[in-house]
């Protein structure tokens, strides 16, 4: 299959890479340490939410043990940093995967050089796509209950699809609404935990790997004549 470069209107409203790993710093100097690096691009800092609740808790739940604590940002990109995290988007507009990816990699290569990453445990690029319609119809994903399909009011579906050294976590809904408008979310993380122990090496085959599989999924969903009337550019 022949993947468009881009539809047009683009329906991203996030787009995020991750990477999560272990330190050799204590866990308190790892934002300190990575803004230095980065001040220069991203002017704007603010502190998360996270950092309201107590160190303890912050420490004992492992439910935000990859949670970012801190936002640093300008006018494109979008950098969040936490203990045992690093995200970044193209955020509040998608400027496409060329740009996108430069501005990882430059970010990798400026953390790398300070030594601070001991191991990374895993990778991640996530798109959030929106519709304003009920993108059921316009995508070939088919859930039924014993023989009939259901009606796809008010649904949710989230599955896990394995390609190679990634999976992706797929979740699409019909019951979204995004300023104010009712729409259909495409979710796709694609993620991998594997083949990472040379990941600064490596990194720009893994990362662009991990976007194309995700590609791929994105498309493989929709109807060819639904991606007839989303303009794709080739």
């Amino acid at each position: 299959m022949t993947l468009p470069k881009a539809i047009n209107p683009c329906p991203i409203l996030d787009a995020l890479f991750e990477v999560r790993f272990a330190s050799n710093i204590h866990p308190s100097a790892v934002f300190g340490m990575i803004y230095n690096v980065l001040k220069n691009d991203f002017t704007k800092v603010e502190n998360l939410a996270i950092l309201q609740l107590p160190e303890a808790v912050r420490v004992k739940d492992p439910n935000l043990k990859f949670k970012p604590h801190y936002r640093i940002s300008n006018e494109s990109y979008v950098t969040q940093v936490g203990p045992d995290v690093i995200t970044i988007s193209s955020f509040p507009k998608y400027s496409g995967w060329d740009a996108f990816s430069k501005q990882i990699f430059s970010i990798l290569d400026r953390i790398e050089e300070i030594g601070i990453i001991d191991s990374i445990l895993r990778i991640g690029i996530r798109y959030i796509n929106f519709f304003e319609s009920d993108i059921f119809k316009d995508i070939d994903l088919k859930v039924c209950i014993g023989e009939k399909d259901i009606e796809y009011k008010n649904t949710i579906i989230r599955t896990e699809v394995k390609h190679e050294i990634f999976k992706s976590s797929l979740q699409v809904a019909n019951n979204a609404n995004h300023n104010n408008k009712l729409g259909s979310i495409i979710d796709i993380d694609t993620f991998t935990e594997q083949e990472l122990n040379n990941f600064f090496d490596n990194k720009e085959k893994l990362v662009n790997t991990g976007h194309t599989r995700e590609k791929e999924l994105f498309y493989s969903l929709l109807k060819t004549d639904f991606l007839n009337t989303l303009n794709p550019i080739y």
